[in-house]
């Protein structure tokens, strides 16, 4: 008898990466018998991630409500009832023992299906959700309500979903990152990255401040990972400098450029602190502005405060600052290890077995 858990979710790299770890536990743990299926939406990251990762992917077809016009909006509910006819086509014929959303709007309907058949009696499945930030966005707000559990990668969110069973985790990170031995210290090397697609905040400020280290070009390494759109302009900006650089519009090979990493620079995401814990790697966080809920600078603040990164707010930032900032670690490598011994203390190893654990207790 097969033991079938479907992750819905996905529209960034961190939301399809923690599901890809929840699948390979749950297959761990139920051997021969154990199968995933993810359910995504048409367009989304997770359409080449998924694959990649070994498993099968069903699509949905989905608009979005956020920061969007009204006529995308209204394209959006036109859909939702398609989406949800197929959500629910999907679960009689598969049956799954467990449904996981992950975050992103492929998970609504998916999971919003699974508990109507679920109470209809017309399927025999567990449902949660994984929130993995420090502040839930608008999808795990609702679905919240309606799960039977909700895992959470920050501790202290019990008092978001008021009567459930709220388990704190932490965030499933792939088995591919883990920890690494000591970052080295020359040549310097920078890892740049902006999630899945790149970050055009990032870019500028990177761009910015590469012709403030023309004295440091023997000492200083970079590896930027610039999304498909800004690659030319990334690219150009890297030659014109004349520092040896790695530039890349996306890097699938992550746990080897967090190997050669002196100093991350990335966004906030939960995914992304959760690898950068797992590796044991200083970072300087620049937050995505435009977030919901500001819930990245929430992430980034909380590893700030505790010295286990450093927080570069975009709007308010310059070229100068990041310049200093990378100077200042540079020439001061005891900075970087007191980041990096207290970065490992955000690592939680176990978490995807745990998530499965919940599934099944």
């Amino acid at each position: 008898m097969k033991e079938l858990l479907i992750v819905a979710g996905g529209g960034t790299g961190g939301h399809v990466l923690a599901g890809v770890a929840v699948a390979d536990a749950w297959r761990k743990r139920q051997g021969s018998a154990g199968e995933v299926i993810f359910v995504g939406a048409q367009g989304g990251i997770e359409e080449k991630l998924v694959p990649r990762a070994g498993y099968p992917l069903r699509l949905l077809r989905l608009g979005s409500l956020n920061r969007v016009s009204l006529l995308t909006r209204l394209r959006t509910l036109c859909l939702l009832p398609i989406a949800l006819l197929k959500s629910a086509a999907i679960l009689l014929k598969e049956r799954p023992r467990a449904v996981l959303g992950v975050g992103g709007y492929a998970s609504g309907p998916l999971l919003l299906m699974a508990r109507v058949l679920s109470v209809l009696r017309l399927i025999d499945a567990r449902t949660a959700i994984l929130e993995q930030n420090s502040v839930p966005g608008l999808t795990n707000r609702i679905l919240g309500r309606l799960v039977d559990r909700v895992f959470c990668a920050f501790p202290g969110m019990e008092g978001r979903f008021p009567g459930k069973r709220v388990i704190v985790t932490g965030n499933p990170v792939r088995a591919a990152i883990r920890p690494l031995p000591a970052a080295a210290r020359a040549p310097f090397t920078v890892f740049v990255f902006g999630g899945s697609q790149g970050a055009l905040g990032i870019n500028n400020l990177v761009l910015e401040a590469l012709p403030l280290f023309a004295e440091l070009k023997d000492q200083l390494r970079f590896i930027h990972q610039t999304g498909e759109r800004d690659y030319e302009r990334v690219l150009d900006g890297h030659r014109q400098a004349g520092i040896s650089s790695r530039v890349e519009k996306f890097i699938h090979d992550m746990p080897a450029a967090y190997a050669e990493a002196s100093l991350v620079i990335c966004r906030a995401g939960s995914s992304t602190l959760s690898e950068i814990a797992a590796v044991g790697r200083a970072a300087l966080l620049i937050p995505f502005p435009f977030a919901s809920d500001n819930h990245q600078e929430k992430n980034a603040r909380i590893l700030a405060e505790r010295g286990a990164a450093m927080l570069l707010v975009q709007d308010k930032a310059t070229g100068l600052d990041l310049a200093r900032i990378i100077r200042r670690l540079l020439q001061n490598p005891a900075d970087l290890a007191k980041m990096e011994a207290a970065v490992k203390e955000f690592y939680r190893p176990d978490a995807a077995q745990d998530v499965v654990s919940g599934f099944l207790t």
